[in-house]
């Protein structure tokens, strides 16, 4: 670690961008004492993900509430979503919209639609193997020539299996002690039972055993450079706001990578010598934001606070192995959404609500009554063509950017701490221009990148030093 520490103090920063005041006021009530910028933006609380600014809230404290009096198990028979096959993105009329699209970028060399750009995309396709829902492959601990399981405390089991996905690639885990609110995160048909072992009878219903008392969470992560390559929301763009498949690649290898972080992470559990199950749960970021590693933002995607929207799943499992619970958090990304709004000024299906503050109201027959959010009309966004054809809401996040430029850890905190400037904040991220169509040489860089000092590729088993 550099022992050089910027000399510039964060009264001097924020006066820089001229927003000293009233807001870092606000902040140093909150915040301990730092001595300069660098302390400022590494400072951790007791939770090792958690910094000074990031507030844990008590459990089931969520910052988009639920009403356990209305919620329920979702059902998909009550609240059925859209046909992407009759209407969606898989309909024949979307299909050969896409076909001509593609066809014409080959023909005309659209940097973003070449061919080479199509192919790199095609292979991330059709990667993501079935995995058992009971990891029915691993080892056990006796075929190893242990007398029993792994023992340790709640907490130290919490760590070793936060070690081992981060090895895998989950970047950041947090876990749930299961009760009755918690069991209704899961689809109608899983039951739990007084069992030793988890199945699924031919009706299609998951027994899971009461002893399986915690959810291990965990983020599947998207590679944020490469999905702006998707965006095309210029309006001189031919194909107005649908997406380059060079960019879209990054969410299909997401999709490949999930599968893959799963089996090797509940393989793991069970060699510890306990179950690792994934009952059928339609919505997943529910998990990470009552594990308390995400908000849900006003696009309805699990939202972080250190990699905004570029988060493909919050992956789980079910699990009897003793897990400490994480708390839920509140790190200004609901009340930076309120003012924010341009995930929903950027869709052009207009599935995303633009109204300031969240609602109890549902908008589409796939909402499930009960959860006060920001809801999502999934039929306008299915015949759209979304994801498939649109990926405005979850590449222009204003929380998606690195932390590469000291200002972005810096705004983070002071959006955590109070609202006076996040109109200001999300106002300069579209100056800037961070959620801009990339240029054509953009696109065809990418392609001759110096790959020995290249930093923005996602490779599993791979850090920032020595590439």
């Amino acid at each position: 670690m550099s022992i050089y520490h910027s000399t510039v103090s964060r009264r001097e920063f924020m006066k820089g961008l001229g927003l000293a005041g009233a807001g870092l006021g606000a902040a140093s009530l909150v915040s301990p004492k730092f001595n300069d910028i660098d302390e400022l933006t590494s400072s951790e609380a007791t939770h090792p993900y958690k910094r000074w600014w990031i507030n844990e809230n008590e459990y089931e404290d969520i910052t988009s509430p639920v009403d356990w009096n209305v919620w329920r198990s979702y059902d998909r028979k009550a609240h059925p979503g859209p046909d992407m096959f009759a209407t969606g993105p898989m309909s024949p009329k979307l299909r050969e919209a896409r076909a001509e699209r593609h066809k014409q970028g080959i023909l005309n060399n659209w940097p973003g639609t070449t061919l080479r750009d199509l192919s790199l995309d095609g292979a991330t396709g059709g990667n993501a193997p079935a995995i058992p829902w009971d990891s029915n492959s691993a080892s056990s601990p006796e075929s190893r020539g242990a007398t029993g399981p792994w023992q340790g405390s709640p907490e130290e089991n919490l760590q070793t299996c936060r070690a081992a996905a981060h090895f895998y690639g989950a970047p950041r885990v947090g876990a749930i002690v299961i009760n009755e609110h918690m069991k209704r995160l899961f689809d109608g048909n899983v039951v739990w039972e007084d069992i030793d072992t988890g199945f699924i009878d031919e009706q299609g219903v998951y027994h899971v055993p009461n002893k399986c008392k915690y959810i291990l969470v965990w983020l599947v992560k998207q590679n944020y450079y490469m999905s702006t390559l998707a965006l095309r929301n210029n309006p001189k763009d031919p194909w107005y706001n649908t997406v380059f498949r060079q960019g879209k690649a990054a969410e299909n290898q997401a999709y490949s990578h999930a599968p893959q972080v799963r089996n090797q992470l509940t393989k793991f559990i069970k060699g510890l010598g306990y179950q690792a199950l994934k009952p059928a749960a339609t919505a997943n970021v529910p998990f990470g934001v009552f594990a308390g590693i995400v908000e849900q933002g006003r696009a309805s995607h699990a939202c972080s606070p250190d990699y905004g929207n570029m988060i493909r799943y919050c992956d789980f499992a079910v699990t009897d192995m003793p897990l400490a619970a994480t708390r839920p958090i509140d790190a200004g990304v609901v009340n930076f959404c309120k003012s924010c709004k341009r995930c929903a000024e950027n869709c052009p299906s207009k599935a995303l609500s633009l109204d300031t503050e969240q609602t109890w109201d549902t908008v589409d027959s796939a909402n499930n009554p009960g959860h006060q959010c920001w809801p999502m009309n999934w039929t306008a966004c299915n015949d759209f063509g979304g994801p498939f054809d649109c990926v405005n809401c979850h590449t222009i996040c204003p929380f998606n950017h690195p932390e590469d430029a000291i200002i972005h850890p810096v705004i983070r905190a002071t959006a955590a701490t109070t609202t006076l400037f996040n109109g200001f904040f999300a106002e300069m991220d579209k100056v800037m221009g961070y959620s801009d169509q990339r240029s054509d040489e953009e696109h065809l860089a990418w392609w001759s990148r110096n790959l020995s000092n290249w930093k923005e590729d996602s490779l599993l088993g791979f850090g920032v030093k020595s590439w």
